[in-house]
């Protein structure tokens, strides 16, 4: 019996030594596999960093160039640079200065923002002080003609809403380099008004912030390089700029053996770095390379981690029951797809999209199901308030119920839809923006959900709103009114529609200024825009014509019933009891459009039955 037990036990520590060396065999093959596999991991894993990098960088140089071609574009389409052309005027050059020097002061960037006539001389010209972040509208006697620079060449051969991109180089003055260096990228377009080449609007921009955002990265050392191998940026700065500085090296010296495949777009197999050409983004001459060299510590780090890992995957499969020793060969490869899903989860979710652009998506009937964190940044909303919720907590109530109607019957036929619209912040701000929404089909090709991307435009908006409406009022101003009655003389013309035109002059407005003080003028003036306003039709145009004058255009009316209209305007100003001042009166003239008359000729014949109205007792309505 003791014999048996001793064997018995000699056969347990038997088995029990052979199990233990099953699972410390099993856990240094396992740990050795796992080593291996992820070292060779290591070289896809940078190949993957730096393609989602680029890509991402990539994107936020279209945004940047697209955004600055957009400013370029709001400039030539601009209702100020068409009034400045027709009349030449130093008022309306003045306009235009005051538009140049709103869109540079809104971009840090701007260096020099210009235009050049047809001729190539130097009209309106912002510079950016070099000292101070101040803005110089330079005078008329320091313009100076560009006709022999190659972007004015270049620029003026292009049709209209095309973009001419510089190289990249460093600033110039009187011929030399500027200390310290200043990186310059050049974008222009031809401006072109009704078929006519009129000049060129074009932008110096401050690339220095622009390339260190698309060369910074915590894996890998980033340099650009051109067609010819000049090195535009290097990590190390006394490596940049081989093309115009003394004892700088080229890509031909930094990386020997890939020189041919960098340049030639040709991948190599065994390669140390990566390279991805940026040609198509820049759109210049340059065709500009992005090359990726790992930095020596993150590839030490990833070694150093396998190498951790290899040992706790070992350590693991030693604590595990004997018996089951071979479970620990599951944990390296769940491991590996677990890290693996998080990868592709986060180059998904790039936090560069999702910090910038308005993102969201809806399901068929519209309500939200997923947004960027930049929707709750613009809307006020946080995701728990959105999602779950239809975008009419965004209606704007001013928002035309067709504009809705005309979106919904676009998309929901598998169309995309492209417009601007106005919506509501969270705190009941208003703000502008333009968006695109995109139908999402399945496999059978019906719609599922719907994407909708948008950018805050509400800055241009307030622009094109200060260009047409008087401060004070809120009305629009003579500007906004005088392309209206070109649009009314032109319907007049094609479809025979009548429109007049009333003329109203507050009376003895000056006494009401010197006796209550200006403040009170100013609140008659606002309070008589608020009657105009009410009073008037959907169809109507209200607008302060100047001082105490306003100007009504009444569409589809004739001289008796705008007539009839100016009467009772006039009797509801003479009824309404004005805070500080009292009562207050209006005199009017009124005027219907003839045909083949200019717009002159009608304020002149509206402008004399006012006056008619003035010496005849004021306080009345009188026909011209």
């Amino acid at each position: 019996m003791t014999q048996f037990n001793n064997t018995k036990k000699k056969y347990y520590l038997l088995f029990t030594l052979l199990f233990l060396t099953f699972g410390v065999v099993v856990a240094l093959v396992t740990s050795l596999i796992n080593y291996k596999s992820n070292f060779s991991d290591i070289k896809e894993n940078l190949a993957e960093w730096s393609k989602t990098e680029s890509e991402l960088k990539g994107r936020l140089l279209t945004d940047y160039i697209n955004s600055s071609e957009r400013m370029l574009a709001s400039i030539v389409r601009s209702d100020l640079t068409s009034a400045y052309l027709k009349s030449g005027s130093e008022d309306d050059k003045k306009n235009i200065q005051r538009l140049f020097y709103t869109l540079a002061y809104s971009n840090k960037d701007i260096m020099q923002l210009r235009y050049l006539d047809t001729l190539g001389n130097e009209v309106i010209r912002i510079d950016r002080d070099k000292k101070t972040p101040e803005l110089i509208v330079v005078p008329e006697d320091r313009l100076q003609n560009k006709k022999s620079r190659y972007y004015f060449k270049e620029s003026a051969l292009l049709m209209a809403n095309q973009f001419w991109h510089s190289n990249i180089d460093l600033n110039m003055e009187h011929g030399k380099i500027e200390q310290p260096l200043k990186p310059t990228f050049r974008i222009s377009t031809p401006l072109v008004i009704e078929n006519q080449f009129k000049g060129i609007i074009i932008a110096n921009l401050l690339f220095s912030d622009t390339i260190k955002l698309l060369t910074s990265s915590p894996n890998f050392l980033v340099y650009l390089a051109d067609k010819d191998g000049e090195i535009i940026h290097s990590p190390d700065q006394n490596g940049s700029w081989s093309r115009y500085l003394d004892n700088r090296k080229s890509i031909y010296d930094i990386f020997p053996k890939l020189v041919h495949n960098i340049l030639n777009k040709e991948t190599l197999e065994s390669q140390s770095v990566f390279y991805y050409n940026w040609g198509e983004l820049f759109r210049n001459t340059e065709d500009i390379n992005v090359i990726f060299a790992p930095k020596e510590e993150v590839i030490e780090g990833l070694k150093n981690k396998n190498l951790i890992s290899a040992v706790l995957v070992a350590f693991t499969v030693l604590l595990v029951a004997i018996p089951l020793s071979w479970l620990a060969s599951i944990i390296p490869s769940s491991l590996q797809k677990q890290l693996s899903t998080a990868f592709d989860d986060l180059k998904f979710k790039a936090d560069l999209i999702d910090t910038n652009v308005m993102v969201s998506t809806t399901d068929k009937g519209g309500i939200i199901q997923d947004i960027s964190s930049y929707f709750t940044q613009l809307t006020g909303y946080s995701r728990d308030e959105a999602i779950g919720k239809s975008h009419n907590i965004l209606k704007h109530p001013d928002t035309p119920p067709e504009k809705h109607k005309q979106m919904w019957d676009t998309i929901l036929n598998g169309n995309v839809w492209s417009g601007e619209i106005l919506d509501r912040h969270k705190n009941g701000q208003d703000f502008w923006i333009k968006k695109v929404i995109t139908p999402n089909l399945n496999s059978n090709g019906e719609i599922v959900s719907f994407t909708a991307i948008a950018h805050d435009i509400t800055d241009k908006k307030i622009i094109e709103k200060m260009s047409t409406t008087d401060t004070l009022t809120g009305l629009f101003n003579r500007r906004r009114l005088e392309a209206i009655s070109s649009a009314e003389i032109g319907r007049f013309n094609r479809y025979g529609s009548n429109f007049s035109v009333v003329l109203l002059d507050i009376d003895f407005f000056k006494l009401v200024n010197d006796s209550h003080g200006h403040q009170a003028g100013d609140d008659v003036l606002v309070q008589i825009a608020r009657i105009l306003k009410h009073n008037a039709r959907k169809t109507d145009f209200v607008s302060r014509w100047g001082g105490e004058e306003f100007l009504i255009i009444a569409s589809e009316t004739d001289i008796d019933n705008a007539f009839g209209f100016a009467e009772k305007i006039r009797i509801r100003i003479q009824d309404f009891a004005f805070p500080a001042v009292g009562q207050v009166t209006v005199s009017c003239g009124v005027a219907q459009y003839n045909a083949e008359e200019t717009f002159s000729n009608l304020m002149s014949r509206v402008d004399t039955a006012l006056y008619e109205a003035k010496n005849t007792g004021r306080n009345k309505v009188i026909k011209g």
